[in-house]
């Protein structure tokens, strides 16, 4: 193990020691060193996990390095640990199976949506409209598909789609994830990087939010040059040209600190008065972080300088907590609940491995004067003197090491894998295969099929929930900033801008998110309506009291039907009233006949004895009694 399962007496600073923060108006090196201080302070906290951390990472996804591996080479060959491997392909279901179900390339994951209604006063022309949704205006669902389409078309152009795969993986795996949004202006593009859980230290608001992380990683000279200007490096480096001559891909650390701004003006246009402040702080040296003895009075600020200061609307950094108990900073993931059956597996695995060793290649027993001669190789040969007697008591004998059976059998083994498979939730992803796995040949109905969907994503809710908050939610934001400042995202309509509403919302449209809100708002209108229907038997005019236009919204906004192929307010009544109108057509056709038969049957005489003729005779006897009949 690369650490023990213990506490460590490892510390990167001395916290009580630090000298006191220059607060109001510093200098950029007088930052650069609260800065650093910090950092200090932030890795002594994040400490205490490194030693489960990278026990998880070696059993989980051994192909991301451990944290203490700072001085390796990437490449490395990693796994020598590992002797069973059930806990990386739950990993890998698990984060293939999200990435699939809530953010796949292939179709619409997100939606946009103005949920606040409109308040018009009475004197207005758009008093109509008081009361409804704001997205329900034409003009408005226009504009949110044509900003949803802008965003689809950043996020086509960037990488994010090839890294969001890591980012989901170190969640599940750490309990922690990290993604960097930044956007390359020359390119036009927006860049999405996943820095290693050893790089990010963080802090929380009073919120519980995430709203500080210092970020310490590696740069070659030739993108210290690239980012900062060589003049700049040489300024706080003199010994920075004759290293960047002899090794331009020479790699040294950099301190990239986030953290909000607490003298944020918005009068200002400069990155100095940006929400949120980015200092970016190296040290004479290349090294940013260094592992300290416990000791009094230790200086951690020598040759420290502020290479650039800047600032930026949106926060570029997410970090995304699996989930995280009320007293912590970091997060767990499922690795960490299902560390001992994954421990009990990899043993599980050597004990079987072992043994299995044992019986076909068991240690072997000898005389003494055959030593190195004896051929255990394929088709080897070993030869015995012939005047030794007996090759039989002569010859080689394995020693009995009790081996008939492996320890740990299928059924055991198989057991703990779906302990570790439940942690990971794998059965949500895989739901059609195991019933097709369990002999469960019966055609199920589509109503079957989307109940067990959504009662696999009401399990998976929680955490899919959490994804979205902490990292959807400003994921999407920050893109949204990202395309508007570069002018992509078009103008909103005059009626959002003279009318007040709440702000932007997001909505997901993933197939996870999907099957929740079948099992919750389709299922309820659903199930609705065929009740109404059996009531409407007995009292038809009980389905009075449903609006089926609302209903039939209801029912197409839950399944994310497209907002351009609804039609207008008046388009649909000019619908129905084309309807009505033919109906009534239809049913003055169909009465014709009949007025035509009623009044032929008016002009004939009616005939002799009928009823009709005796209720004309009556209807006729208004002259002199006895008179005769004409």
């Amino acid at each position: 193990m690369p650490y023990p399962m213990t506490s460590t007496s490892r510390q990167y600073g001395n916290v009580s020691g630090l000298p006191q923060s220059t607060l109001g108006n510093r200098t950029p090196d007088e930052k650069a060193k609260d800065c650093q201080k910090y950092l200090m302070v932030l890795a002594d906290q994040r400490l205490p996990w490194e030693p489960a951390i990278d026990n998880i990472i070696m059993y989980v996804n051994h192909g991301r390095r451990f944290i203490q591996d700072t001085e390796l080479w990437p490449g490395q060959q990693t796994g020598q640990e590992v002797f069973d491997d059930s806990a990386m392909l739950a990993r890998n279901m698990l984060v293939d199976g999200m990435v699939g179900y809530l953010c796949s390339r292939n179709q619409p994951w997100f939606a946009l949506e103005l949920p606040g209604k409109f308040n018009f006063p009475r004197s207005s022309a758009m008093r109509s409209w008081s009361g409804r949704r704001v997205d329900e205006y034409p003009q408005v669902q226009q504009w949110l598909q044509d900003c949803q389409t802008v965003m689809y078309s950043a996020f086509n152009r960037s990488n994010f789609y090839d890294i969001v795969t890591e980012f989901i993986s170190d969640g599940a795996t750490c309990g922690t994830a990290y993604l960097q949004v930044e956007e390359a202006i020359t390119e036009g593009s927006i860049v999405f990087t996943v820095p290693h859980y050893r790089e990010c230290f963080i802090a929380e608001n009073q919120w519980g939010k995430v709203d500080t992380l210092y970020r310490v990683y590696k740069m070659t000279l030739r993108q210290f040059v690239q980012k900062f200007g060589e003049d700049k490096m040489k300024a706080v480096d003199d010994n920075w040209y004759n290293a960047y001559k002899q090794n331009m891909y020479e790699e040294r650390e950099i301190l990239h600190a986030i953290y909000p701004r607490q003298d944020f003006d918005t009068t200002r246009m400069d990155a100095r008065a940006k929400r949120w402040e980015s200092a970016w702080v190296y040290r004479k040296g290349g090294k940013i972080l260094e592992t300290k003895v416990r000791a009094t009075n230790t200086s951690t600020d020598a040759g420290v300088v502020m290479l650039a200061e800047g600032g930026y609307d949106s926060m570029p950094m997410i970090a995304w907590r699996w989930r995280s108990n009320d007293d912590e900073v970091y997060g767990r993931g499922p690795a960490h609940d299902a560390f001992v059956s994954i421990g009990l597996a990899n043993q599980m695995g050597r004990t079987n491995l072992i043994t299995a060793h044992q019986a076909a290649e068991p240690p072997l027993i000898a005389y003494s004067d055959l030593r190195g001669a004896i051929q255990r190789g394929p088709a080897g040969i070993t030869y015995l003197e012939s005047n030794r007697g007996d090759i039989r008591t002569r010859a080689p004998m394995p020693l009995y090491t009790g081996v008939n059976q492996l320890p740990f059998n299928i059924e055991f083994q198989d057991r703990v894998t779906k302990i570790i498979n439940q942690h990971f939730h794998t059965d949500v992803f895989m739901m059609m295969s195991g019933l097709s796995a369990q002999g469960n040949q019966s055609r199920m109905v589509t109503e079957q099929v989307q109940e067990l969907q959504g009662e696999k994503a009401a399990i998976l809710g929680t955490r899919v929930g959490n994804l979205q908050s902490e990292a959807f939610d400003p994921l999407i934001s920050r893109v949204y900033s990202i395309e508007a400042m570069a002018g992509r995202i078009p103008q909103p309509p005059d009626i959002l801008l003279q009318s007040e509403h709440g702000p932007v919302e997001i909505q997901y449209l993933g197939p996870l998110a999907q099957a929740q809100t079948r099992l919750t708002k389709v299922r309820a209108i659903t199930t609705g309506l065929q009740l109404l229907t059996q009531i409407a038997q007995n009292n038809p005019t009980s389905i009075d009291v449903v609006d089926y236009d609302k209903a039939a919204l209801e029912v197409l906004e839950a399944v994310s039907f497209p907002a351009s192929c609804y039609r207008e307010p008046r388009q649909i009544a000019a619908i129905r009233d084309q309807r009505n109108k033919m109906m009534q057509q239809d049913r003055t056709a169909e009465n014709l006949p009949k007025v035509a038969r009623a009044a032929q049957s008016l002009s004939k005489a009616p005939e002799a004895g009928s009823m009709v003729e005796k209720i004309m005779s009556g209807a006729g006897g208004g002259g002199e009694e006895g008179a005769p009949a004409q």
